[in-house]
């Protein structure tokens, strides 16, 4: 793992540090969980986005397909969702 230098504001720092503590984690641990769900939340946003753009363009997903996924929605998580036609 290699060191990232970051500029925060003072009170900043400060919750990151209050939240670590209060965790029991290293400030540094913290912050690469945090970012990591927000790098998460952020693509699965753009997928999202992509979507509904494809969906607009006549691009959609047949109804058989999103039944058959939805019946191991939970049960098999590595399956993804079905892609636009």
């Amino acid at each position: 793992m290699s060191a990232v230098s970051l500029d925060l504001p003072a009170e900043l720092k400060e919750r990151i540090e209050q939240a670590a503590r209060e965790r029991r984690e290293n400030p540094s641990s913290l912050l690469a969980a945090a970012l990591d769900l927000l790098l998460e939340t952020e693509q699965l946003q753009l997928e999202e986005v992509r979507r509904r753009i494809a969906s607009r363009s006549g691009n959609t997903v047949p109804n058989e397909a999103v039944m058959s996924w939805l019946d191991i929605w939970g049960i098999s998580p590595d399956v993804p969702p079905p892609g636009c036609k």
